[in-house]
């Protein structure tokens, strides 16, 4: 069973990474191409329906974590029955609700004005929107095969099908800017690009799992559990989709929907990155949550302890970089008329570094099913973080709703998460965490005082551009290698890295 948690975390690791590196290159074209044809109002659209969306997709975001949750047991123990009994359970939920969020999603139709701050015409507004809800509407259809996939450690099949998916969409969007130069048709292409990658998946998932198919008839189980973790994961994925998923309401309210625009060209990046460390987390997730089954709390603690260590250099490295990098990418990228200021990229970056730093927690929390221990403490922060982005957002405008964020996560999440972690998965105070913790933002910011001066002298080229990141690199890790070198978390990394 380790060896095998351990090719599942490396197969889905490296297909993550290379359809990571396919997903950004595209991106970043496609972007550029976008911009070239059509305004910066489209793309704050674009980013703004995202948004909306997302906040619409509630019930499914408390569907998700409690499929696989529910799915880890019986797949690890080989289960077949209960395996298909619950798929085709959590299908029926899935479609229900895909059914819900196209009628709720046409209903909020005539409150479109009073989040869009544009001067596009309303009536094209309004069909935009079908079109993205009709998309996102589509991409619960194979929802709960996805789920079975992650159940599996089988990601690496979906990020596949989503590279080639990706490919063919960014292939269509170029084709009908280049030709029509019609916001229309990139839309429909978005649409029909999804139909074609649910296609795909559900028939790749039906061949890599053919012994589902023999069980037509189910056996009965106890769902009064599922039910609960379900609204437990709902109360909780609420306030995670009122924190993650307003600040493009907001910005587009408050500042304007050019702005939002603006703003997803910097997300973007970010977002590419997350991809690439989202690989590691939906990867070790499956892991953790199969040995949580096995009851193994001390060997739990023992990989917790390295992927702080690990993520917190990734947040160092991917904070530093942004900050330190950002305008210049975006400048040689996209041209000046792109650009945020210094103290917005600087929130952006921090933003990302505080995120970065807590996600063995969150992953922790979600290997283990402790949704039912946080949901109140993330309303708590989502009501901070809505209070706390109007009032800056007025008067900072799209700084002061970015530092909203960092700001409700600081006072809530982030000092009481891993209080519940430790007593509730490993049965141990929080005392070492934090020392780890502080030990790490030392060595954080010495590489950043270290990494400003020293690419401050190197000219913003593109030459330059790949220079700056190269210094980044090697001084963030020589830093952390030198400050951590004798610890047995690092340790534990060289040897496991030594065994693959």
């Amino acid at each position: 069973m380790n060896n095998s948690r351990k090719k599942n975390a490396i197969l889905n690791i490296l297909i993550g990474y290379i359809a990571q590196i396919g997903l950004l290159f595209l991106s970043l074209v496609g972007r550029k191409i976008f911009l070239s044809f059509l305004s910066i109002e489209y793309l704050g659209i674009n980013g703004l329906y995202s948004n909306i969306l997302s906040v619409l997709s509630l019930a499914e975001l408390g569907l998700d974590s409690a499929a696989v949750y529910s799915l880890y047991e019986p797949v690890a123990s080989g289960n077949t029955e209960l395996t298909f009994s619950l798929i085709k359970y959590f299908k029926k939920i899935y479609y229900s609700v895909s059914a819900g969020i196209f009628v709720i999603g046409l209903l909020l139709i005539p409150f479109l004005s009073y989040v869009i701050n544009t001067d596009l015409p309303s009536n094209d507004l309004i069909l935009y929107y079908v079109l993205f809800l009709s998309n996102t509407v589509a991409s619960y259809f194979v929802a709960h095969k996805v789920a079975l996939l992650s159940a599996s450690q089988e990601q690496r099949v979906q990020k596949i099908s989503s590279l080639i998916s990706s490919f063919l969409l960014q292939i269509l969007h170029i084709i009908v800017l280049l030709i029509w130069k019609n916001y229309y048709l990139y839309i429909i292409a978005t649409v029909i690009n999804t139909f074609l990658y649910n296609f795909i998946l559900s028939r790749l998932c039906d061949r890599i799992h053919p012994e589902l198919k023999k069980h037509q008839t189910g056996i009965d189980f106890e769902t009064k559990p599922i039910t609960s973790r379900i609204r437990h994961t709902l109360m909780y994925k609420l306030g995670v989709v009122a924190i993650n998923n307003t600040d493009n309401i907001l910005i587009s309210s408050l500042v304007s929907t050019a702005a939002v625009g603006l703003y997803s060209n910097y997300y973007v990046v970010i977002s590419a990155v997350q991809g690439f460390i989202s690989v590691v987390t939906t990867s070790m997730i499956s892991g953790i949550g199969n040995l949580a089954v096995s009851g193994n709390r001390r060997r739990q603690l023992e990989i917790f302890n390295m992927l702080l260590m690990f993520y917190h250099f990734l947040a160092a490295l991917g904070g530093i970089g942004f900050g330190l990098l950002f305008n210049n990418l975006i400048t040689l990228w996209l041209g000046n008329e792109y650009l945020f200021n210094s103290n917005t990229v600087s929130i952006i970056s921090f933003n990302f570094y505080i995120s970065c730093i807590v996600n063995p927690v969150w992953m922790y929390r979600e290997a283990n099913g402790l949704f039912k221990d946080v949901k109140y403490l993330i309303i708590v922060r989502a009501m901070f973080n809505i209070t706390f982005s109007v009032l800056l957002g007025y008067k900072f405008g799209t700084f002061g709703i970015l530092l909203a964020t960092a700001v409700s996560l600081l006072i809530t999440s982030f000092w009481f998460e891993p209080r519940i972690l430790f007593r509730k998965v490993f049965n141990c105070s929080e005392k070492y965490f934090w020392i780890k913790q502080f030990k790490y933002s030392i060595l954080s910011v010495i590489s950043l005082v270290v990494c400003n001066y020293v690419v401050y002298i190197i000219k913003d080229t593109a030459l330059g551009l790949i220079l700056k990141a190269i210094v980044i690199v090697i001084v963030t890790s020589s830093i952390f290698s030198v400050g951590l070198c004798k610890s047995s978390e690092f340790r534990g990394i060289l040897e496991m890295i030594k065994k693959k």
